[in-house]
């Protein structure tokens, strides 16, 4: 499997460094982040979970949208501006993760 079909990681949240400083620990549930070039899984995630200690987090393939308002099933309170969304094996658009902060 190649890192272009994987789909979720679960890593710990030291194992990356930010742009900021900061480690993976300081995103919340439902926040996106751009892994950059020289990581193993370059591009764009969104934080679907936290272990219950906040060691370990699962990083869902992400994608660009703007217009998401037309599927109900998404109820997304962002559409009409650009954010961020899960995406399926076939680029398809899913639910966000509910927004939570991680564990303390």
């Amino acid at each position: 499997m190649t890192a272009s079909e994987v789909r979720e990681i679960t890593i710990g949240t030291w194992a990356i460094e930010l742009d900021n400083g900061e480690n993976l620990g300081a995103l919340n549930v439902g926040d996106a982040v751009d892994l950059y070039t020289g990581t193993d899984f370059d591009g764009l995630w969104i934080a679907k979970e936290f272990s219950e200690q906040g060691t370990v987090i699962t990083l869902q393939v992400g994608k660009v949208v703007e217009n998401c308002a037309d599927d109900e099933a998404i109820s997304c309170p962002y559409s009409g501006t650009r954010h961020a969304h899960p995406a399926d094996v076939d680029g398809r658009v899913l639910r966000r993760p509910e927004i939570a902060a991680p564990p303390s």
